[in-house]
């Protein structure tokens, strides 16, 4: 079998996807009429304010609107129809999920809110289904190598989420409340005010879905019932300028909850698993000198979680200290910084409570980083270098190099270079039952390759990648993490978006090659494989429609076949989801959205059935 097989379904997707790309282009190279800009100022590919088009990264930005308007349940489900990211569920709202991001591994990518690290010390991963979407304001997702920037983990990307804050003076409350099927109800109330240089936002919200069966029967975790999800979250911030070029604040995300599960070592009435998130940060920003910013942020998350069907409760918290400074220095700007970050386990099942315990329950960080950008004419040239001293591990040094050449006001052709690294985890290196201490750090090269065009609404980019990782860090067939040899991922993803006056189309289309080298330990036997869950296509279609009172828009997202773990093969798939909003009043909106409109039958996770076809209806309030 081929490679690039496919199901029929999904091949014609995804051909679908690669044509309207192109059709898209080619109205890009025609059209010059356009509503508004789309080039935000963005913050996560430099460290430093910038706008995207001068960012030199594959940077996608998820604005308010459109995380209001999604017809995702979930902050995976909204990733992948923001293209150039797949996704792995083991069924829906607040089930164990995974970002797959150029290739690379739910806990080979760094997630981020406001600026502060959250990851689970054990795993590795940011626990994606824990972070609520009604806590969230705005998202950066930057594609490629970060560790020269973010340190460990940042080998396929980086994610950034920022929570709600307030950006003009006033009181503006807010409340949204709506029901769906599968008994799925939501509720939100909170306000945001700002005067003479203070800012204040706060927000709760409760979610609630008793959700669908979620496995497969024949599979060796069924069971007969419905898996549900239950969380509440708090999401505050506060900022006060007390000075004129000196501003203080802090920011918070709260979130708890419990979650249905399947499982073959427990029983539909014990199989729950109780959680909570947080996300806690305070930090001072200002300018001691003018062309000197600085700033210093403090912040804590933790990701703690417990089973009822059995004694495994962890209790993870990630501090992180750093201290940023960008100084206006021989014509360009210079980027230096320190970080320490402190990472520790407790809790029953891990430190205490039972003969089966992990080996260590802390380790710290210490980082040194710095950067410079100097432009001349058209060229912007970007290095970045950072030192990361690990705790039982040891230190790494990565390095980045970007280049762009702006050789038409609208074009820019850009090319980047970087290195990578992951520190094994706790799990690979501690856990008590499959550990293995000899693992080494995984160790990335990659390079990037683009030429895009921004002209006011309109967006196009083709961007060719590629990363080469040495010792590869993947589980066996008894679940034990094993250093592979390398493993290679190389790609292209061709993007587009287009304005035709009330209506916007975009698409995003990725082809991609992976592969995992591994080499017996005792009889030097060489196996070249697939790596697991990523597919060798994928993409999206977007179509969006702005008039009057309403606005309404449609995503199909196709993925080819792929095989998990165990080699299990899994087809490929096409689906579509909906949304539409009507505006009542100048405050008062009644939306709808519509996940899975054809009932497509799929899996992410072998023997885990995705979310079945949904409907979901409300109103929303919001001063204006």
């Amino acid at each position: 079998m081929s490679l690039l097989s496919t199901s029929p379904v999904a091949a014609h997707a995804f051909a679908v996807a690669t044509r309207c790309a192109s059709a898209l282009a080619a109205g890009l190279l025609s059209s010059y009429a356009y509503s508004q800009s789309m080039n935000p100022v963005v913050v996560t590919a430099t460290r430093t304010e910038t706008t995207i088009d001068r960012a030199l990264a594959d940077v996608t930005v998820i604005d308010a609107q459109t995380i209001r308007d999604a017809g995702a349940s979930s902050l995976p489900e909204l990733l992948r129809s923001a293209g150039g990211i797949e996704i792995s569920q083991t069924g829906g709202a607040g089930s164990v999920s995974g970002l797959f991001v150029r290739g690379a591994r739910n806990s080979q990518s760094i997630v981020l809110v406001d600026g502060i690290r959250i990851e689970s010390p054990l795993s590795g991963g940011a626990v994606p289904e824990h972070l609520p979407l009604s806590a969230i304001e705005r998202i950066e997702v930057v594609r490629g190598p970060a560790s020269a920037l973010y340190g460990s983990g940042a080998i396929g990307g980086v994610v950034q989420i920022f929570t709600r804050q307030a950006d003009a003076d006033g009181w503006w409350p807010f409340a949204s409340v709506g029901f769906g099927t599968q008994g799925t109800q939501q509720l939100q109330v909170g306000f945001r005010a700002a005067r003479e240089g203070t800012r204040v936002a706060l927000s709760l919200a409760r979610e609630s879905t008793d959700g669908f069966e979620s496995t497969r029967p024949g599979s060796p975790d069924y069971q007969a019932d419905r898996d549900g999800n239950r969380q509440h979250s708090l999401t505050a911030s506060l900022a006060h300028r007390f000075a004129a070029q000196w501003e203080a604040g802090a920011s918070a995300l709260v979130n708890d909850g419990h979650v249905d599960y399947d499982d073959a070592f427990s029983t539909p009435a014990t199989a729950r698993q109780d959680y909570r998130s947080a996300a806690v940060s305070a930090w001072l920003r200002g300018r001691p000198l003018d062309g000197w910013q600085t700033e210093l942020r403090a912040g804590n998350s933790s990701i703690d979680y417990g089973y009822r069907a059995f004694t495994f409760a962890p209790r993870t918290d990630s501090r992180t200290i750093a201290w940023q400074n960008t100084v206006d220095a021989w014509g360009g700007k210079l980027l230096f910084g320190l970080e320490s970050l402190v990472q520790s386990i407790d809790g029953d099942g891990v430190t205490r409570g039972g003969a089966f315990l992990y080996a260590r329950d802390r380790r710290g960080t210490d980082s040194v980083f710095g950067g410079y950008e100097h432009g001349w004419g058209e060229h912007t040239l970007r290095a970045t270098l950072r030192r990361d001293r690990i705790e039982s591990v040891g230190s790494e040094t990565t390095g980045a190099l970007a280049w762009g050449w702006r050789f038409m006001p609208q074009w820019l052709l850009r090319a980047s270079y970087g290195t990578a690294f992951r520190a094994p985890t706790f799990d690979d290196l501690y856990n008590p039952f499959s550990p293995n201490p000899t693992l080494r750090p995984e160790k990335s090269r990659g390079y990037e390759l683009a030429l895009e065009r921004h002209a006011g609404n309109a967006m196009l980019r083709a961007t060719a990648f590629g990363s080469r990782i040495d010792e590869a860090i993947e589980l066996d067939a008894f679940y034990t993490a094993r250093n592979l040899a390398h493993a290679r991922v190389r790609g292209l993803t061709l993007e587009a978006r287009q304005v035709f006056g009330a209506w916007m189309l975009r698409a995003s289309a990725t082809v991609q090659h992976t592969e995992g080298l591994s080499v017996d330990p005792l009889t030097g036997t060489r196996t070249e494989a697939d790596l697991a869950r990523r597919a060798p296509r994928y993409g999206v279609v977007g179509v969006e429609h702005h008039q009057g009172p309403w606005r309404f828009g449609a995503d199909a997202i196709a993925q080819a076949r792929r095989f998990d773990t165990l080699g299990q093969r899994m087809d490929g798939y096409a689906f579509v989801d909906a949304w539409a909003a009507y505006r009542l009043a100048r405050d008062w909106e009644l939306f709808a959205r519509a996940g899975n409109l054809g009932d497509r039958d799929y899996e992410t996770v072998a023997g885990y059935r995705s979310p079945p076809r949904s409907l979901f209806v409300g109103v929303r309030y919001a001063a204006r």
